[in-house]
């Protein structure tokens, strides 16, 4: 009972329902692409899904958009590497044609230069074959007689036969766990450390002709047919032709019923479950054949690479030059019945039936692509049009009538349209043209062009198109044109200026909307004669460069250079885009037919043929895997949370969704957390510039074609924040900067005190110094003068004089008084005491002693202030140093004057023995009191003042001195 239950399992694996093709499209992986080497021993894929090829240079691993390599510089024990296999524990082994084991496991290579174990079992063989038993034991063999067992607590132990050759050995568990060893000589039992034969009814052909099925038991060839051993019997799967038996066979597949079966120069074979027989990629030595978990077929070879066939393609019929066509150009196409006509681009129709393919040649043989072909049922015709001719075919595809011109002009025919009423719109080079009645002679002459009392439509034509109430629409280079019924023509273009670009194919929907084609700009939709909407590559068109529209009831199929786009404007204007990743042989596609859910497509690269509806299928997720993290560049193992430091906050991620049906369509979305938006993206490579410091959760997803969203996979890292941002620095500088600003007020404060202090003392020796000047003023030899003067006058009976100089005097000296106690005085002030003391000096010199005082008038005598005291000094010195010593009378002048609104300018000027005279006469140690208390005080002002008090002694030619002294103006009192 457990027989037939296994039996029934089994053909019921073998013999799933699935459509085949009529050729495939095979997809090839070079060295071009990649691939270590054009010579591939073997395919592999592991339990995360990457595909591995064993090459003469290494081993590739495969992510379906890139070729990773590993040679002996990453660890490999031999670069030429014949069988690649998985342990239960994800190491990967490596078999060697040097004898020596290598895998890999967690990013790492171990060989036999880092793996004890490894050193001690090296083979003075190749490796063969691989296989790990139910207790963990894992098995090598060998071309040698010589088995490797690594046990499962990692030990090693050599086995031999005395008797028997272990070489070239299957390995696989009977039902009660026992191992046996099969090759084209005889099956062996391992009885404790001996081999013993056992009965084999059937030897598999050689030991390339040997595969495991899914219940590790094997499947092989032999005696013509293809076998499956389980629980001591046999099972034929499928008889093989004996074309194929009698060639060198290798590896195989089982796929759905069908089996694939390579050969050693004769490509590979495929044997239908209805035994029919296929050959494919002849020529070619086979190494290798596998089926991945997505149902694509994986092909190695020598010389030629590895060819992978998409699951999708396995359902897709494909017909070209090698299954009959004329040429792989295929430009139009119709189905009538049971038949596909194609209409090709040198000039010929190919009719496809289940007879075969028969080919008939329109007119001559140069290049005449045939580029539109509609069914005629009525007339039982088929209407053509090709760059040089027009006419009828009958369905075997034999000319019945072509179009001619009545003066045998040529004519190049851009694309035609035929009423319900029988009437033939022709686009052309020259315009457009109308035959009336499609049932009489096909002619018409170049001079009877439509619309000759109208220019517009002598341009050269594009499309043409009947709707269903006879309007005639047409473009030319001026744009979309409708003639209507009753003859008047519409130039739609001039109220649309999008209606004026190129426009290459026009149809009608159901609802009557007038639908077109451009060149560049996508599907128009008109209704009522006026531009309503546009589709374009916005809407999830494949491109806007439209070729033509197929309409299926209310589905509009756009043909493009890209692909087919599907427009369902039944259900909200739902675009549906097809390309090389759904069927089609080639995304250049020149026409197609839907007939339900079957497309035929005419492309560049021959016809392809795939139900639409199966290519839609929802599809399960890729599998998503984080390849690396990098930060500046350095890899980051990730880990729980990954710790990066500041300084390398350019993160770097490269991942991978594995889809090798579809590379091309898989898209990628990530967030940096859990609570931002998803951003989309199609590389395979993140990278983050300059990320702020802090926790992240980034995720990571993908989706193919077809598919929802994968789960996503989380990468935590942190990028710790440098040490100015972090809580005990930010501390430090709070401390610090309180610590600063209580000195700095502290300082402020303390220098406050000190100012004041400073100013005070200041102050307190201005004071000083001015009651010192007083005294200064007051000299005695001038009192003595004065007194003198008062004496003679008095003695001389000139009490008059006497009085005056009295009174002038006591003025003097109480000006004085009153000058002691202020700070500053007004100018007016300061003229009238010098006037007073020069006139008491010039009672004593008489006429010997001139003097002026010239005061600006821009100034306001009675507003500006200078310091008390401080020109008296100047004058005095300038009478006795200067005039008192000359023999001659002498002059002093004073000018007070504006220089600006803060700066006043005083000149004291005499014409006395000058300065150098002065000193000759007195001695060195001669020091004026006046002056020099004088100078002291303007010390002392200047520090209160933002401009200092300046004061410049010159000499003057020939004699005299030159005294010039800058005040800054107050315009207040300051006591």
């Amino acid at each position: 009972m457990a027989r037939i239950l296994f039996f029934l399992i089994l053909y019921a694996f073998l013999f799933a329902t699935k459509s085949r093709a009529q050729s495939y499209v095979f997809r090839n992986y070079s060295v071009a692409q990649g691939l270590a080497s054009s010579t591939v021993y073997s395919v592999f894929q592991d339990s995360r899904g990457f595909m591995w090829f064993a090459t003469e240079n290494g081993v590739n691993r495969f992510n379906g958009r890139s070729f990773e390599l590993f040679t002996i510089d990453n660890g490999l024990s031999d670069n030429e590497v014949l069988g690649i296999h998985e342990d239960s524990k994800g190491r990967i082994w490596f078999l060697t044609l040097n004898g020596k084991l290598s895998y890999f496991y967690n990013n790492k290579f171990y060989n036999p230069g880092n793996e004890p174990l490894l050193k001690k079992i090296i083979s003075q063989g190749s490796f063969v074959s691989f296989f790990e038993d139910s207790r963990g034991n894992l098995w090598f063999t060998t071309n040698r007689n010589l088995l490797i067992q690594i046990t499962a607590s990692h030990n090693y132990r050599l086995h031999k036969s005395a008797k028997y050759s272990l070489a070239n050995c299957f390995i696989f568990e009977n039902e009660k766990r026992q191992l046996l060893f099969l090759n084209s000589n005889y099956c062996l039992l391992k009885v404790g450390q001996t081999f013993v034969s056992v009965p084999f009814a059937l030897k598999p052909f050689n030991n390339k002709t040997i595969t495991r099925t899914p219940n590790a038991g094997p499947a092989f060839i032999a005696n013509g047919s293809l076998l499956n051993y389980n629980n001591g019997s046999f099972f034929q799967v499928k008889s093989l032709p004996e074309k194929i038996v009698n060639r060198s066979l290798g590896s195989f597949i089982v796929d759905s019923g069908n089996v694939w079966l390579s050969t050693m120069g004769s490509g590979v074979f495929l044997i239908s479950r209805e035994s029919k027989t296929k050959n494919f990629l002849k020529g070619n030595i086979i190494t290798d054949l596998k089926k991945d978990a997505d149902n694509n077929i994986w092909i190695s070879t020598i010389g030629n690479g590895v060819f992978m066939l998409p699951s999708f393609a396995q359902s897709t019929k494909y017909y070209s030059t090698a299954d009959g066509l004329t040429t792989n150009a295929v430009h139009s196409l119709i189905k009538t019945n049971d038949k596909l006509v194609l209409g090709l681009r040198n000039g010929s129709v190919n009719i496809i039936s289940g007879t075969g393919i028969a080919k008939k040649t329109i007119g001559s043989a140069e290049y005449n692509p045939i580029k539109k072909l509609s069914a005629d049922r009525k007339r039982n015709v088929i209407w053509f049009a090709s760059d040089k001719q027009f006419g009828q075919l009958n369905f075997k595809g034999e000319v019945v009538r072509l179009l001619k011109e009545e003066n045998n002009s040529s004519f190049a025919v851009k694309g035609y349209t035929i009423s319900k009423s029988g009437k033939i719109a022709l686009a052309l080079a020259s315009g457009v043209y109308i035959i009336n009645n499609a049932d009489f002679s096909l002619s018409f002459s170049a001079k009877s062009r439509l619309g000759d009392n109208n220019q517009h439509l002598h341009y050269r034509a594009f499309a043409v198109f009947y709707d269903s109430k006879e309007n005639l629409w047409f473009s030319n280079t001026e744009g979309l044109h409708c003639l209507q019924k009753n003859g008047k023509v519409l130039h739609l273009y001039e109220k649309a200026d999008r209606l004026s670009k190129r426009i290459t194919d026009i149809a009608e929907l159901p609802d009557g909307s007038i639908i077109c084609a451009t060149h560049g700009f996508g599907v128009y939709v008109l209704q009522n004669n006026l531009l309503k909407e546009v589709i374009n590559t916005t809407h999830g068109l494949v491109s806007n460069i439209c070729k033509k529209i197929v309409l299926d009831k209310s589905t509009a199929w756009v043909v493009t250079g890209k692909g087919i786009s599907k427009i369902d404007f039944q259900n909200g204007r739902t675009v549906t885009s097809f390309s090389t990743e759904h069927g089609l042989v080639s995304s250049e596609v020149n026409d197609l037919f839907v007939k339900d859910d079957t497309i035929y497509a005419a492309t560049n690269n021959g016809l392809s043929v795939f139900n639409y509806r199966n290519q839609l299928e929802k599809q399960a997720p890729p599998e998503l895997y984080l390849n690396s993290l990098k930060a500046n560049n350095e890899i980051v193992q990730p880990s729980s949370e990954a710790i990066i430091p500041h300084s390398a906050n350019n993160i770097t991620l490269n991942y991978i969704g594995l889809d090798y049906a579809h590379p091309n369509a898989v898209t990628y979305s990530y967030r940096l957390n859990p609570d931002l938006e998803w951003k989309e993206t199609a590389n395979t490579t993140l990278e983050l510039a300059a990320l702020e410091p802090g926790a992240y959760k980034l995720q990571l997803r993908a989706r193919s074609m077809n598919s929802d969203w994968s789960n996503p996979i989380t990468v935590k890292f942190a990028i710790n924040p440098p040490f100015w941002k972090k809580w005990w620095f930010r501390t430090l500088i709070l401390f610090a900067l309180a610590y600063c600003l209580f000195y700095l007020i502290s300082r402020h404060y303390r220098n406050k005190r000190l100012k004041e202090r400073e100013e005070l003392q200041a102050r307190t020796r201005i004071v000083s110094l001015e009651q010192q000047a007083l005294q200064a003023m007051m000299n005695p030899h001038f009192v003595f003068n004065v007194m003198n003067s008062i004496q003679y006058f008095i003695n001389t009976k000139d009490n008059a004089m006497a009085n005056q100089v009295l009174t002038g005097f006591a003025r003097l000296i109480r000006k004085n008084l009153e000058n002691c106690n202020k700070s500053y005085i007004t100018i007016e002030e300061e003229v009238s005491y010098l006037t007073l003391y020069l006139s008491l000096e010039k009672l004593r010199f008489g006429d010997r002693m001139q003097y002026s005082i010239e005061v600006d008038t821009a100034l306001d005598r009675n507003e500006v202030y200078i310091p008390s005291m401080l020109l008296q000094p100047f004058v005095e010195n300038a009478i006795w140093h200067g005039l008192m010593p000359k023999d001659s009378e002498g002059n002093i002048w004073i000018k007070i004057k504006k220089v600006s609104d803060a700066v006043l300018h005083i000149e004291i000027i005499d014409d006395g023995i000058g300065i150098e005279n002065s000193v000759r006469q007195y001695s060195t140690e001669h020091v004026s009191r006046g002056m020099e208390l004088t100078n002291e005080r303007i010390k002392l002002l200047s520090k209160f003042s933002e401009r200092p008090i300046t004061i410049t002694v010159l000499p003057v030619h020939p004699e005299g001195t030159h005294i010039h002294i800058t005040i800054p103006i107050q315009d207040r009192l300051l006591s």
